[in-house]
């Protein structure tokens, strides 16, 4: 009976939803967020930064490798802004042994770019002088040489400075 129970707990935990799962796991990758600069016209395009890191011994999983959730990068939506596409930098081959797998991976630092332009929406909702909150996450699966983790997702906020000519 205490076997069954067990099992049933493990696929219980298995199947509840990922994010309460993600949020007892200790992050294996850290991110630094950076923006080019203010937003002084319209239209304009700024360029957010992600420089991650992950830690020592640990990969993830570069875009492309359809059997893992490799890094991506969402934003939040704000008015008059609009994402493009992440840039990410090519992955380094790896062999993961415990599967005989070649994927692409990223063990070393890596920078992402977000391209965010500017529309004439924005200038109509904001004064110069305030700033907006581009707010985001970045979603990621790390393994070290043995086991794949869950995967996490890590949230970040950055502030940009508004500085347009007075309406």
């Amino acid at each position: 009976m205490s076997t069954v129970l067990l099992l049933l707990v493990g696929l219980a935990a298995a199947l509840t939803p990922g994010q309460a799962f993600r949020r007892n796991q200790p992050p294996r990758m850290s991110v630094e967020v950076r923006v080019s600069g203010p937003i002084s016209k319209v239209p304009q395009t700024i360029e957010l930064t992600l420089a991650a890191t992950p830690l020592a011994g640990i990969h993830v999983y570069s875009p492309g490798n359809a059997e893992y959730n490799a890094v991506a990068v969402t934003l939040m939506p704000v008015e008059g802004l609009r994402a493009g596409a992440p840039v990410f930098p090519a992955g380094e081959t790896y062999f993961f042994a415990p599967l005989k797998q070649v994927v692409t991976v990223y063990s070393k630092p890596f920078v992402v770019r977000v391209p965010v332009t500017v529309g004439a929406a924005f200038a109509k909702t904001r004064a110069p002088g305030e700033t907006v909150e581009l707010k985001g996450s970045v979603e990621y699966q790390a393994c070290d040489d043995k086991i794949c983790f869950p995967p996490q997702s890590l949230p970040f906020s950055v502030q940009v400075p508004v500085k347009l000519a007075r309406r």
